[in-house]
């Protein structure tokens, strides 16, 4: 089966700025526990108390990411999700189990598609819903993972009982959701948050491969060095925007796994940590070229990194200097 090549998520209007960011406190207004743009769902509270909690709605290109705590007590939501995604859940903390369409649910991950019905009850506890664009989620798993997912979910929800996964996923969306409230985040950048759409999907991608699908490839594989000479060429021809694993894939014809394993064998860091070094390259090289007008935001934005102070980490770690040292020595020869 063949493919098309997966477009760049578009970015909706209205959602590269401020707005991008939508926070519903339950105690002030219970209405916002269900009221969600794209959901037709309604709320009962079904335990007694005072119903606490709030909730940091994130849009991003093709997903919106709800980070909801419900402090006190089990509520119970039915109805439908918006329209053409899958709905990922990752639930930590929980107070009891839950249950989603029939199926004993506590903290791990599930899934669901939005061609069904939704009909939960969720304790208290913090939950993130991932809800992604079908098409984009099936395109990036088949192109990364050569899996095809179009009907994966077609005979209800799926479960992972695994709470220490849930934790680490929940631990690097809550670091997401920290870097867009603060300065972290460069808002109203599309390479932003076209980087932010794009850590979502490559991490939802082997996990629905690997953990919750459990298919396995079929394509025939080429061999690492072909691979990863490829790899360059297609970097090199594409040198004013660093590509994305996604990108590699689907220009190579390989799943995401042998890429790794290519380029762990041929040179000895995986493609993800390649990636990472260009675009680090290609920010020096702009602030070693700066004029008296530039900054390091600058740098940041161009090349898609969307955490200041991880990016001054991570170039300090690999040019054994700060990027403003970097950008204060170019310009002191103008």
């Amino acid at each position: 089966m063949r493919r098309e090549a997966v477009p760049a998520p578009s970015v909706p209007p209205g959602l590269l700025d401020a707005a991008a960011l939508r926070v519903r406190r339950f105690s002030d207004d219970e209405a916002a526990v269900q009221r969600i743009p794209g959901w037709n769902i309604q709320c009962l509270q079904l335990t007694s108390g005072m119903l606490a909690g709030q909730a940091v709605d994130l849009h991003l290109p093709s997903i919106q990411v709800l980070f909801e705590e419900y402090r006190n007590v089990s509520t119970s939501h039915s109805g439908s999700a918006p329209s053409g995604a899958v709905i990922f859940g990752v639930a930590t903390g929980m107070k009891g189990h839950g249950i989603l369409n029939g199926l004993p649910w506590g903290n791990g991950i599930s899934a669901f598609d939005a061609r069904h019905e939704l009909d939960s009850v969720v304790p208290p506890g913090e939950l993130i819903s991932l809800v992604v664009d079908r098409h984009a989620l099936d395109d990036y798993v088949w192109h990364t993972e050569h899996v095809d997912i179009e009907h994966w979910l077609s005979p209800g929800p799926v479960v992972l009982d695994d709470a220490s996964l849930a934790q680490l996923l929940a631990a690097h969306l809550l670091a997401m959701m920290t870097a867009c409230q603060g300065e972290a985040v460069a808002a109203g950048k599309p390479a932003v948050w076209q980087r932010l759409a794009h850590d979502v999907l490559g991490t939802l991608g082997p996990l629905v491969a690997q953990r919750l699908c459990r298919r396995g490839a079929t394509k025939r594989e080429q061999s690492h060095v072909q691979v990863v000479r490829r790899a360059r060429e297609y970097v090199r021809a594409h040198a004013d925007e660093p590509p994305q694993i996604v990108d590699l894939c689907q220009a190579l014809g390989v799943s995401r796994r042998w890429l790794q394993w290519s380029f762990n064998e041929v040179m000895g860091i995986g493609p993800l940590a390649y990636l990472r070094i260009l675009r680090l390259n290609s920010a020096r090289r702009m602030l070693l070229a700066a004029t008296p007008a530039t900054k390091v935001r600058d740098a940041v934005e161009a090349y898609g990194f969307w955490h200041l102070s991880r990016f001054s980490h991570d170039y300090r770690h690999h040019f054994g200097e700060l990027p403003s040292q970097t950008l204060q020595r170019a310009q002191a020869h103008w």
